[in-house]
């Protein structure tokens, strides 16, 4: 009798198990479960590269754009832009290659310049000219002392088509994303000294494409 019991519990852990790896099989496993609401529809189009997010509930809207950095071997980062052309209004930085669903705090591994640390992906987004963080307010993440307990956010690439790519142009050589790149975000940001916004309904497509009569370099 105690070993049919035993046998029935070890099948029901077993079982459990295998559900609860369903569930999450869009997240990477060293990755928090998801904290923020992304059951959203994703509604942007066309050609331009743009966002839209509220922050505490007020929509904003402006141009997106793939940044170049030091790790587009392994990541992407995302820049908004704000009122009045602000370019440094918001960021996503070091969110990982391809689809998926993505937590502030995901460790990418060691990264060029982070002086050999380990880079994780975190953000910002700006109300009233004030940063406020997400994870952490230090760019590569791998500072404890400027983590911010509290704060997170989730990021969906729902599309990824494209990639870093090397071209010529007018006599000079370039390299940048070529692609269309779509997501969407949601997330709790915090100043260090504790000040909370939240961020809903955010999500961006971004379209970038060759000059006319730029050549791709292999």
């Amino acid at each position: 009798m105690k070993r049919l019991f035993y046998l029935f519990t070890l099948i029901m852990l077993m079982v459990g198990l295998c559900v609860s790896c369903t569930d999450s099989e869009d997240m990477d496993p060293d990755d928090p479960q998801i904290t923020n609401d992304l059951d959203f529809p994703f509604t942007l189009s066309g050609d331009e590269s743009r966002y839209v997010m509220e922050i505490d509930g007020v929509e904003v809207s402006n141009n997106a754009e793939i940044l170049n950095t030091l790790n587009v071997d392994k990541s992407i980062s995302v820049n908004l832009w704000g009122p009045q052309n602000d370019f440094n209004f918001g960021s996503f930085y070091w969110i990982p290659l391809g689809t998926g669903t993505y937590e502030t705090g995901h460790d990418l591994g060691p990264g060029n310049g982070s002086n050999g640390n380990n880079i994780f992906m975190n953000a910002f987004v700006k109300k009233d000219g004030t940063k406020h963080y997400a994870y952490s307010s230090h760019e590569y993440g791998f500072l404890e002392d400027r983590r911010i307990p509290g704060s997170s956010c989730t990021v969906k690439i729902i599309t990824f088509e494209g990639g870093q790519t090397t071209y010529s142009f007018m006599n000079g050589t370039y390299s940048q994303f070529i692609g269309t790149v779509e997501g969407q975000f949601a997330g709790t940001f915090k100043t260090p000294e504790g000040q909370e916004i939240k961020v809903t309904k955010g999500q961006f497509r971004i379209v970038q494409e060759l000059p006319p009569g730029a050549v791709v370099v292999d």
